[in-house]
């Protein structure tokens, strides 16, 4: 598909679902290009391709449309879970481009619920674990801030729907 026209439509559909004050979530960010074994395949591209190609739509929506809500995709990327890739979900979407909404994963997904929250992504479908929070965050992998963070970001969302 064509990002450039990709991000134009989606990020068109974005304004027009939310100015309902309906919660619009694009997915699959990112990389998500195929459908068989998407939970263990790994997606790998050069960081050229990966803001080129698999990013430029999403970050035209971000940017044009500021989506309440994201969905990680299934996938893995170079080797890292696409929803507990800190450098794609912190800092190239929360810091570069400014998103300031939740991120949840898909449903079912195979990461490990306190590396995703670790790398910003603040609610896990279906499947949380809260059990395995509370023990990262005894073992410090995971900190109280962090799981603010997450909560706030939920929280916003439900003050931004009706």
């Amino acid at each position: 598909e064509d990002p450039l026209l990709a991000g134009k439509q989606a990020a068109s559909l974005t304004r027009g679902v939310q100015s309902e004050h309906i919660a619009a979530t694009p997915k699959h960010f990112a990389l998500n290009n195929k459908e068989t074994n998407r939970r263990n395949c790994d997606s790998r591209a050069s960081e050229r391709a990966i803001r080129e190609i698999y990013l430029k739509q999403f970050e035209i929506i971000v940017k044009e449309a500021h989506p309440w809500s994201m969905m990680t995709s299934y996938n893995i990327i170079n080797g890292h879970r696409a929803s507990e890739n800190k450098d794609l979900l912190t800092g190239i979407l929360r810091e570069e481009w400014g998103f300031d909404g939740m991120v949840t994963t898909d449903w079912w997904t195979l990461g490990e619920h306190y590396k995703e929250v670790a790398a910003g992504n603040d609610m896990k479908m279906a499947t949380g674990f809260p059990e395995r929070l509370l023990e990262a965050m005894k073992k410090g992998v995971l900190t109280r801030g962090e799981m603010e963070k997450a909560a706030e970001n939920i929280l916003q969302l439900i003050l931004r729907i009706d």
